[in-house]
C-alpha cells in the first residue's frame, strides 16, 4: 500500500488520504451517534459512509477520473455539514464545519471549482437566510468570524491555483521533456549497438575462416542483446524497469531466429512477474543469449530429434530463482569456457550465486535479489 502510494502525484495522494480518511470519520462517528441515541445523526453519517463505500469502489475498481471522485467527496461532506446545521439549529461550533467543505481549492480544477464552489455558496447563503428568517441564527460572532475565515480560505484556494497549480504544471513539463529525452537516448544507444553488430555482420565477409564467423556471430548476438534493453525501454512507458518476462520471450525468439542448429528446439517458459532495472536486465540478456547460443551449437546429439529447453524464474522468500535447463549432453560434453566465465562474471554484477550441475542435460541456477 506504501509503495503505491508513493507512485501517486500529489493531488491524487490528498485526495486518497482525504477519502479514507472520510470513510473511517463518519464510520466512527455513526457507531458513537448509534450508541448515545442520536439516530438522525447516525442515519446522516451512515448514509454518507455507504456514499463513501461506494467512492472509494469507483476509485479503486472503475478507475474514475479523481476529478469526479474529489467532486462526490465534495458534495458527500456538504450533505453532512448541511445535515448536521439543521440538527444543531445553526450552533455556532456547527457553523464552522461549512469551512470543510472548502478544501476543494485543493483537489478541483478551476472550472469545477467555480462550478460546484458556486453552488455550495449559494445553498450556504440559502441555509444562513433560512436561519435568519427563523430566528435561530443571529450571533454575530458567528456570523463575522464564518464571514472572516471564508474570506481567507477561498484567498487561499485562488492563491494555491495560481501559484501551486502553475509550479506543478511547470514542472510536469520539465517532467515530459526529462522522459522524452530518456526516451530518445535509449532509441539512439540502442540504433548505435545495431550498427555496430550490422558492421560486426558485415567483417566475417573479411574472413574465410569458420572459427571467425562464430566468434563474429556469437559477439553479434551479445549485443542485440544489450541493445534489446534499450529497444523495449525506449518503447515502454516505465524508463527505469523492464518486464522480465517480456524481454526474456523476446530475446530467446530472437536467438532461434538467429541461430539455425541442426535440431528443432522446443522452448518452455515459466516465469513470475518481475521487473528489473536495466542494469540487471542486461546481466540476464547476457546469460540467457550464452546458455542458449551454448545449447543450440553443442548440447544436442545427432540422435536427438527435438531440442529441449527450458526457462524459468521462481519467487523464494527472500530471493529469486532463474533456472535453465536443456535435454543436452551436459557438463561432460561442454567444458567450461569463454561463455561459463562470461555468464559467472555477470551473476557478480549482480550479486548472485550461480551453479551448473547435470540433470539430464545441462543445468544453470543462479540466486539472487531483486534491486528493484
Amino acid at each position: 500500500m506504501l509503495k503505491y502510494l508513493k507512485t501517486l502525484e500529489y493531488k491524487e495522494l490528498f485526495l486518497v488520504v482525504f477519502l479514507f480518511t472520510f470513510v473511517i470519520g463518519t464510520f466512527v462517528i455513526s457507531l458513537v451517534s448509534f450508541f448515545l441515541g442520536d439516530i438522525v445523526s447516525f442515519f446522516v453519517t451512515l448514509f454518507s459512509f455507504i456514499g463513501g463505500i461506494y467512492t472509494v469502489y469507483l476509485y479503486i475498481e472503475k478507475k474514475e477520473n479523481i476529478n469526479y471522485i474529489a467532486v462526490l467527496l465534495l458534495w458527500m461532506i456538504a450533505f453532512i455539514v448541511f445535515s448536521h446545521i439543521f440538527i444543531n439549529n445553526f450552533g455556532i461550533d456547527v457553523v464552522y464545519i461549512l469551512l470543510l467543505p472548502m478544501t476543494a481549492p485543493i483537489l478541483l480544477s478551476r472550472k469545477a471549482l467555480l462550478f460546484h464552489g458556486s453552488i455550495y455558496l449559494f445553498l450556504s447563503i440559502l441555509i444562513f437566510s433560512y436561519g435568519f428568517m427563523t430566528g435561530q441564527f443571529t450571533d454575530s460572532r458567528s456570523i463575522s468570524g464564518f464571514g472572516l475565515l471564508a474570506f481567507f480560505v477561498f484567498l487561499f484556494g485562488s492563491t494555491y491555483h495560481i501559484a501551486i497549480e502553475e509550479s506543478y504544471r511547470k514542472l510536469a513539463e520539465a517532467d515530459r521533456q526529462k522522459a522524452f529525452l530518456l526516451k530518445e537516448i535509449h532509441h539512439r544507444v540502442k540504433n548505435n549497438l545495431n550498427i555496430i553488430a550490422s558492421i560486426l555482420g558485415l567483417e566475417k565477409y573479411e574472413s574465410d575462416i569458420s572459427e571467425v564467423h562464430k566468434l563474429i556471430k556469437q559477439n553479434k548476438l551479445r549485443i542485440e542483446s544489450i541493445a534489446m534493453v534499450h529497444e523495449i525501454l525506449y518503447e515502454s512507458k516505465d524508463l527505469e524497469h523492464i518486464d522480465f518476462r517480456h524481454y526474456i520471450l523476446k530475446l530467446t525468439q530472437h536467438i532461434l531466429n538467429t541461430e539455425r542448429g541442426l535440431h528443432e528446439i522446443e522452448l518452455f517458459t515459466d516465469i513470475v512477474e518481475l521487473e528489473l532495472n536495466m542494469e540487471y536486465m542486461m546481466q540476464f540478456g547476457i546469460i540467457v543469449n550464452e546458455l542458449m547460443t551454448n545449447s543450440i551449437k553443442y548440447a544436442f546429439t545427432k540422435e536427438c530429434d527435438t531440442g529441449k529447453i527450458s526457462i524459468c524464474l521462481e519467487k523464494h522468500q527472500y530471493e529469486y530463482k532463474f533456472i535453465y535447463q536443456d535435454n543436452g549432453m551436459g557438463l561432460k560434453e561442454n567444458k567450461k569456457g569463454f561463455g561459463m566465465n562470461l555468464i559467472e562474471m555477470s551473476v557478480e554484477q549482480l550479486d548472485g550465486e550461480v551453479h551448473f550441475f547435470d540433470n539430464d542435460g545441462l543445468v544453470c541456477e543462479v540466486f539472487f535479489r531483486s534491486e528493484s
